[in-house]
């Protein structure tokens, strides 16, 4: 699809809109698909590098100011297996500790999230919640960035990164613009 000597220009799409387009200048094309459509084709040796790439380049920035990110992630999130006693002890519903093992008596009552604030003020970045929905582009904020923080949005309904095959850019409509370097 693309030779060594070869750089990519452009990309269009069937509709005839462009598709934002980055050359690592050698590799293959690879695709970038969010659940809306195309986000950009970027030109990589590796998925890996393909994928820091579009986290740079075509992921959208993060609406929330640092300051909100942190006032609403910046608490530690742990999961507990709630437990009820034997009726013989009392029916107070608690969490399970090590020492209750094995639950021979005890009966399983639900699993229950608790959230107590984090006493680092950056505890908010492992935050998993944080973590599904955000990331942080590998070389910072972006020219295009607002906010400026260097975290973009990620997309809740799925991502996927692949190959762009000849096959693919047919099906997908897609028309290539490349130049051969001199």
């Amino acid at each position: 699809m693309i030779t060594d000597t070869q750089r990519l220009i452009k990309a269009t799409s069937r509709f005839g809109h462009e598709i934002p387009v980055y050359d690592d200048g050698f590799g293959p094309l690879w695709i970038h698909r969010h659940s809306i459509g195309i986000s950009g084709i970027v030109r990589a040796q590796t998925w890996e590098d393909a994928y820091s790439i579009c986290e740079d380049e075509f992921f959208p920035e993060a609406d929330e100011t640092m300051e909100e990110l942190r006032a609403q992630y910046n608490v530690k999130r742990e999961h507990a297996k709630m437990i009820r006693p034997p009726s013989s002890e009392g029916g107070n519903i608690r969490p399970a500790t090590l020492a209750d093992y094995p639950l021979a008596e005890w009966q399983f009552v639900e699993w229950k999230t608790i959230e107590t604030p984090c006493e680092d003020e950056n505890g908010w970045v492992e935050n998993e919640l944080f973590c599904e929905a955000f990331g942080f582009r590998p070389s910072g904020p972006n020219s295009k960035d607002v906010q400026n923080h260097g975290i973009y949005a990620k997309d809740l309904n799925g991502d996927r990164l692949d190959i762009l095959t000849p096959k693919l850019a047919d099906e997908l409509g897609i028309t290539l613009t490349m130049e051969d370097e001199s």
